[in-house]
């Protein structure tokens, strides 16, 4: 899986919060995986990464990692070391955060801390607010105002997970722009990237004559570069 990141063809996204945020539910249910839950500290300890088809077929790759917690020691730090290189080398990062706790933004400071420790402040992040369904409508109002660009969801329910997705294919550049291209049908060296086509596009047709395919697909905008740039589009 870290030899499809480093290509860069399927990008990676990484849960990240404090500890009890609910990461590994919200993991599960994107995953469709039983990761074990739970309230206790550093359950997960390595990095958990599952392959992930997202609702319009777009393929990522997600990884679960361990809860961070107020002034995480330098000792842990090197201890996490595996499960934090998937946070410093994520495409994304979800910031998963339990607004139904009342030290939520404590918390919140917390992990942006930790993130400045290990050099991955930078990496590009969305705000998601979890356990929504324990909220009053005057605290979903309030928080809507106050992190209007945040996504609430409740990974126990599945609500909001569907506008998470939606997310992550927009923060991605996961949208997709219709091409068509040929290649030649003698030259191995594009049946390999008809293969890879396959695999990172959504191929709408397939034709073949004299020698040459053509090919129309829904291609990644991320990728439009990539798959593109070896063969005639338009």
């Amino acid at each position: 899986m870290r030899e499809r990141r480093q290509e860069g063809l399927t990008p990676t996204v990484a849960l990240v919060g404090y500890t009890n945020a609910g990461k590994t539910t919200l993991f599960n249910r994107l995953a469709r995986q039983e990761a074990e839950a739970s309230n206790a500290l550093f359950v997960t300890l390595d990095p958990l990464i599952r392959q992930v088809r997202l609702a319009e077929r777009q393929e990522i790759l997600i990884s679960d990692t361990v809860g961070f917690i107020d002034r995480l020691p330098h000792g842990l730090v090197a201890a996490f070391q595996a499960t934090l290189e998937e946070v410093t080398e994520a495409d994304l990062l979800l910031h998963v955060v339990d607004v139904s706790n009342p030290e939520y933004l404590r918390h919140m400071d917390a992990v942006r801390r930790v993130l400045g420790e290990i050099e991955a402040q930078d990496v590009p992040a969305l705000l998601v607010l979890n356990k929504w369904d324990q909220l009053t409508e005057v605290e979903r109002a309030r928080l809507e105002t106050l992190e209007p660009a945040a996504v609430p969801i409740s990974a126990r329910t599945g609500e909001g997970v569907d506008e998470l997705q939606q997310a992550i294919i927009r923060r991605l550049a996961l949208e997709t722009q219709r091409v068509t291209l040929e290649f030649d049908e003698e030259s191995e060296r594009d049946r390999q990237r008809i293969a890879r086509l396959y695999q990172h596009a959504r191929v709408m047709s397939h034709n073949a004559q004299d020698g040459r395919v053509s090919i129309e697909a829904d291609v990644p905008r991320r990728l439009l570069g990539r798959l593109t740039a070896f063969a005639p589009a338009r």
